[in-house]
């Protein structure tokens, strides 16, 4: 991507979404009254500007409050392939190109507009799945009484990770009249397969009461309400006198082209950078869908134990073989614990990353439910005791998750779920964290599994309050304390008979699905200073500092580096224990 040099302003209606960039008057249109309503061919790349609203743009005159179709069976859209690094784009998997069949429900609140689904959701479709997310409504004096209104949306990859965001735009009214939605996608997330995407599709709107409106419209509000007071990241430098804000997001650590974006944490407020695209500023970046990957061991997994361990002591010492029967006898004596900290003594190779990175591994996570398990349990041989070794594999996390999930099953009725019961009804909703959240990528079979390993679609200020449950509020909501104390402290170094196995570096250790690590040496302090890190493949680093700070950012260029901010947030506050 090339940045836009965009003079940054908030249309005054949009409090809420302070990076949006209006437009200078309405007369300039690309999407114009004509081309929406005519439909008019979308050949060029757009400026993102014009999916935000004039700047003299005023209050929606028409309510929104029904179902929106769009006409996909025929779809001619623009497309170009930035990237394929897994030969993925083959004529036997068709349908690349298109959108998933769109027939949604969506509600009116104030300026907002609110979709009653906010996915990820399932479909047949080859390729994608819709995440929808609220988005804004105006009017602008050229459009004839129409309003305009635009949805932020993402392309998620079906049963992976990867997002594509993307923004649509048109013009309805009362009376159900529409214009055609014009859609383009310029944000990447994803390491090995990158594209843009525009077209204009035929739309149909049917106004009506929508069932559920209400606690729709509520749900959003209450997040939106919750959220992190926002600062732009530059502002860090007036108010920490010294501090350099563009060590936050540093160049020298990440190509720019490769950012999505980036924040930084402290005493409250939730400072942010990037939302960058090829095209101009993505004007929804509170709305942007971020993957998880590998975070979601982290959030899922350790989180989960952790959660279990504390409502139904033993979880975390309970056999694999008891609760996952497909694993057989070699698995009796290796626990959930083990499997989470991916010590389960079943591995081809010792080195670390190998049989992740291995041809076969494909395998796993193409397949449904039974392939999945079949290959956990039955493709690695018994190699060393459980406990001793580490070696990195995404399927010993999801036998992890599948384990507790059947422990609680068995403990609460068949019905129970541990993601929706547990971590969601303990944790998500007690952080006031998105409804986009509260959804996770399962199988698509009947058992409709969990993922553990990846699969939370998250947004930024979710990022923040993550950071902030596991930084400076040390596992506690609202002063009570759902987590397992003693897997807890493990993971911020705390434990010292459960420290974890050494992983990438001589000073990073796995334990329970997150990384610590020892970054003293990097600021000259004498005794040890973990930094609890969450990891993301593609490029997604969360780093809870023990000064009650944290950084994160989500980046497309396999690159997790966070020095720079780590010995910035330093200055602003030592990590050191010897620092006064």
């Amino acid at each position: 991507m090339k940045f836009s040099g965009i003079v940054l302003t908030c249309f005054v209606l949009l409090l809420q979404s302070c990076g949006d960039v209006p437009l200078p008057g309405d007369g300039g249109r690309v999407l114009s009254y004509d081309l929406l309503m005519n439909g008019g061919a979308v050949a060029e790349p757009i400026s993102l500007n014009e999916f935000s609203a004039a700047e003299n743009a005023s209050p929606a005159s028409n309510r929104f409050s029904g179902r929106l179709r769009l006409e996909t069976s025929a779809q001619s859209n623009h497309l170009d392939v930035l990237l394929d690094d897994l030969s993925l784009i083959v004529p036997e998997r068709p349908g690349f190109g298109d959108l998933p069949a769109f027939d949604f429900e969506f509600v009116q609140d104030g300026e907002h507009l609110v979709p009653l689904i906010q996915g990820p959701v399932r479909n047949e479709h080859n390729w994608w799945e819709f995440v929808l997310r609220p988005g804004r409504v105006w009017d602008e004096s050229t459009d004839n009484g129409y309003t305009r209104a635009a949805i932020p949306f993402a392309l998620k990859e079906r049963r992976e990770d990867c997002i594509h965001n993307g923004l649509m735009i048109f013009l309805f009214n009362d009376a159900g009249e529409t214009s055609n939605v014009v859609f383009q996608i310029s944000n990447q997330t994803c390491l090995y397969l990158q594209f843009e995407m525009r077209g204009s599709l035929a739309a149909n709107y049917e106004p009506g009461q929508v069932d559920g409106d209400t606690d729709a419209i509520s749900l959003v509000a209450a997040n939106r309400n919750s959220r992190l007071p926002l600062r732009p990241i530059e502002q860090i430098s007036n108010d920490y006198p010294g501090t350099d804000s563009d060590e936050f997001g540093s160049t020298e650590e990440i190509d720019p082209d490769a950012m999505s974006l980036y924040g930084f944490i402290i005493d409250g407020v939730h400072y942010t950078g990037g939302c960058n695209t090829p095209h101009g500023r993505y004007p929804y970046c509170d709305e942007m869908a971020l993957p998880s990957y590998s975070t979601a061991k982290s959030l899922v997994g350790g989180l989960g134990l952790m959660l279990m361990e504390k409502m139904y002591p033993g979880t975390a010492s309970a056999s694999i073989g008891d609760h996952v029967p497909e694993c057989g006898d070699s698995w009796d004596d290796v626990t959930i614990e083990h499997a989470l900290d991916m010590t389960t003594g079943h591995f081809r190779s010792p080195d670390l990353h190998a049989d992740e990175n291995s041809a076969i591994s494909v395998r796993f996570f193409t397949g449904d439910h039974a392939e999945k398990i079949n290959f956990a349990c039955n493709e690695f041989p018994r190699s060393a005791n459980p406990g001793e070794h580490l070696v990195y594999r995404t399927w010993d996390t999801y036998l992890a998750g599948f384990a507790i999930n059947n422990r609680i099953k068995s403990l609460e009725g068949t019905d129970a779920d541990f993601f929706d019961d547990l971590l969601v009804e303990k944790i998500w909703k007690p952080l006031r964290l998105s409804r986009l959240s509260q959804a996770t990528r399962r199988t698509y079979d009947e058992v409709a599994q969990p993922y553990t390993g990846f699969g939370l679609t998250l947004l930024r200020d979710d990022v923040a309050k993550f950071a902030q449950l596991i930084g400076i509020d040390d596992g506690r909501i609202g002063g009570e304390d759902p987590l397992d104390r003693k897997l807890f402290d493990s993971i911020k170094q705390r434990n010292p008979d459960d420290p974890g196995k050494q992983a990438e570096l001589e000073t990073i250790f796995y334990n329970n699905g997150f990384r610590s690590f020892d970054v003293s040496g990097y600021l000259g302090c004498d005794e040890p200073v973990w930094v609890v890190v969450l990891s993301g493949y593609g490029g997604i680093i969360v780093a809870i500092m023990p000064n009650d700070t944290a950084y994160y950012y989500f980046s497309d260029g396999d690159v997790r580096r966070y020095l720079h901010a780590v010995r910035e947030s330093h200055k602003i506050r030592p990590m050191c224990r010897n620092d006064k």
